[in-house]
């Protein structure tokens, strides 16, 4: 699509979607090694790797066999749906001619196109928040501080695996994105802080519009989660709110393929 020559000769098929019978073929190409492989695979598969493009499989010899099979998976991958993919590329030039543009800084532009994005960690998703705070030493903070332990705690049991959650699942609920977007948000997330009312108890929420993460005040893991064991990796997860929990508070989900920073 940008004009670059790809060596298709290791390409795993298993990243788009083709029939089994499909797969079984191009791996016979992949595989073929002898004088008596390749005259078997021209008379089982001659006509069909023909029809994918490549007559020339009939005069092909062993050392033409890596092209034959880039030339093959090229079919599937790009020929085969050059239509739709003519008809992306004029919508991308009408605005502004931009695809000219993806073409002429194309390195630049991989990662918008491609899921490359790196596996979310404790410390990369706690980088994403700055924190609205109450006065140095007050009250109001040292309860925060007991909420940020057992939310740092409970992120803590999510990286070693204790908790059943992931961090992908908790960046779905408060930004809507299953992936970070690779210009990143269009600000900062915030961690803020909200009061319990008498009797009533209200679990962590968040808003996707300006990506904030509400959570309460002075939580403390003995008294608020319960006899689960090691208190922060309950059943429940954090203070009850497992993803049942979580879908009651958030919106639906929006998935994101390609963020620039801006929704």
């Amino acid at each position: 699509m940008c004009s670059q020559e790809v060596d298709l000769s290791n390409f795993d098929l298993g990243l788009v979607q083709v029939e089994d019978e499909t797969q079984r073929r191009i791996d016979q190409i992949k595989t073929c090694s002898t004088e008596e492989d390749l005259e078997t695979l021209k008379e089982t598969c001659g006509d069909w790797i023909a029809g994918c493009g490549v007559p020339t499989v009939y005069t092909a010899r062993l050392q033409d066999l890596p092209q034959v099979h880039g030339r093959v998976v090229a079919h599937f991958i790009y020929h085969r749906v050059a239509s739709m993919i003519q008809q992306f590329i004029a919508g991308m030039n009408a605005c502004g001619r931009f695809w000219e543009l993806v073409k002429s800084y194309w390195r630049q532009f991989v990662p918008v196109f491609t899921n490359t994005g790196e596996k979310l960690t404790r410390h990369k998703f706690l980088s994403l928040f700055d924190k609205t705070r109450s006065e140095d030493g007050s009250n109001r903070w040292e309860m925060e501080e007991s909420t940020l332990y057992l939310f740092e705690d409970w992120l803590l049991g999510i990286e070693e695996g204790v908790v059943d959650f992931k961090f992908e699942d908790l960046l779905i609920f408060l930004t809507g994105a299953d992936c970070l977007p690779p210009l990143g948000f269009p600000n900062r997330c915030t961690i803020d802080f909200y009061d319990q009312e008498p009797g009533v108890k209200r679990l962590p929420f968040a808003s996707t519009c300006s990506l904030s993460l509400s959570l309460p005040r002075g939580m403390d893991s003995e008294t608020e989660c319960g006899d689960h064991g090691h208190a922060p990796y309950g059943r429940k997860g954090f203070w009850g709110c497992n993803l049942v929990g979580f879908g009651l508070y958030r919106r639906p989900r929006i998935p994101v393929a390609l963020v620039v920073g801006e929704y």
